[in-house]
């Protein structure tokens, strides 16, 4: 096992993709705290993560307040002692005309997606610099790499964090913590299907039109598995990445080639 006996955090543990690298994790050795600001979804995560004898903890956190990230870090390092590995992935999304988008729902993306990572990894990061050693995988997105008129904060807040990670690896490389991104494409989760219903209201398409238009200028024609996101993120937070540090993966079928 790639992880046996590492300790990992991940935010937004509560959504497809979180899901997915949680119970890989567990499946690689290590032992998983889930934090999500929902964590009802959590007990069936936990319990899957148990079933590989590893251990699991659930805490409530909201990303964007500095003092429940605090409480978070520690909880943790309380029931584990420490944290070798951390998914920086709590991220939410709205689809809307640019001209509809309201001051207020441009700050709740901008703070959950770039704040939130912000935060977090800061808190994170030094407690693994006590260690000195760790690894941080921020969620970016392959909106990040271009524009959509449907989704402009979400994009602008992918593409920061893109440029927070390489901004971190810098700062962090001297003490031992390596830091990349994950950048999915069209992947087949809950949030996906939330874009689809929405596009679909806002263009007036069918269920799965708007998705389906997406998946067809995908060069391998097909969306990703939330497990095939799960697959890079885990060979990020392995031993065999300890020499990549400030790049960004995308996992997009070809999508931005």
């Amino acid at each position: 096992m790639k992880l046996d006996g590492k300790v990992a955090l991940i935010t937004g543990a509560a959504g497809g993709i979180g899901q997915a690298i949680a119970r890989r994790l567990a499946r690689e050795g290590a032992h998983v705290a889930l934090a999500d600001i929902r964590t009802e979804p959590l007990d069936d995560i936990a319990r899957a993560i148990e079933s590989h004898n590893r251990k699991a903890l659930k805490v409530a956190v909201d990303v964007t307040q500095a003092d429940q990230v605090a409480r978070m870090v520690q909880a943790v390092v309380e029931a584990f002692g420490h944290i070798d590995i951390f998914f920086n992935n709590a991220g939410i999304i709205r689809v809307q005309n640019f001209l509809d988008v309201t001051e207020a729902e441009w700050d709740q993306v901008i703070d959950v997606n770039l704040k939130g990572v912000f935060l977090c990894g800061q808190a994170v990061a030094k407690h693994m610099m006590e260690r000195h050693c760790g690894k941080i995988i921020n969620t970016a997105s392959l909106a990040a790499d271009r524009g959509r008129p449907e989704i402009a904060a979400y994009a602008a807040s992918k593409t920061a964090v893109v440029s927070l990670t390489r901004s971190m690896a810098l700062d962090l490389a001297d003490h031992g913590i390596t830091v990349n991104a994950l950048a999915p494409g069209i992947v087949d989760t809950d949030m996906w299907a939330f874009i689809d219903n929405e596009m679909g209201k806002l263009w007036g398409r069918q269920k799965g039109d708007s998705m389906q238009r997406r998946v067809d200028i995908v060069p391998l024609k097909r969306a990703a598995s939330a497990d095939e996101v799960a697959n890079v993120g885990v060979f990020l937070a392995s031993d065999e990445a300890d020499y990549i540090t400030g790049q960004t993966m995308y996992i997009d079928g070809g999508d931005s080639a």
